[in-house]
């Protein structure tokens, strides 16, 4: 009876896996709209020897969140700290001139997307009216768009 019952167990895990892997509930595309920004991305970060490449899906989804270009977070730390590698506290885009510190970069992160989205210098400005905000220092909208082009030359790749 012992045999019978582990047995029947086995067999009904087996099953429930079976079932639960035969069909899965998604919208393909937006999986793999996420798959290619995240590979373009990671793929960057890694070339540049960046210490925030394992956020590269706190970035994206991040944007998404906040409705910005997928580029403009990673492209910030890039200019600000050289995307993690000169940070101090993990304030890896210079907020605050620097002087700010977060617990993580997933906190970071957090906190600039959701503050170019919803703060009053940045809250109904496209790209250039965030950065314009972000840093009036001459040249400064030029260079984080130039690394958003090198990241990925278009905002949407699963055109490409």
């Amino acid at each position: 009876m012992k045999y019978l019952q582990s047995g029947l167990v086995l067999i009904a895990g087996v099953l429930g896996a079976a079932t639960a892997t035969s069909h899965t509930d998604h919208n393909v595309d937006a999986v793999r709209k996420t798959d290619v920004r995240e590979t373009i991305l990671r793929r960057f970060l890694q070339a540049n020897h960046s210490p925030v490449e394992s956020y590269t899906r706190n970035f994206i989804q991040e944007a998404d969140s906040h409705k910005l270009d997928w580029r403009l977070l990673p492209s910030l730390a890039f200019v600000e700290s050289g995307a993690g590698q000169t940070s101090k506290r993990n304030n890896i885009f210079g907020w605050n001139n620097g002087g700010y510190g977060f617990s993580s970069a997933a906190q970071a992160i957090h906190h600039v997307a959701e503050a170019l989205a919803e703060a009053r210098p940045y809250k109904g400005k496209d790209l250039i009216g965030k950065l314009a905000a972000y840093n009036q220092t001459p040249g400064y909208r030029k260079l984080v768009t130039g690394v958003m082009a090198q990241i990925c030359p278009v905002s949407a790749p699963e055109a490409l």
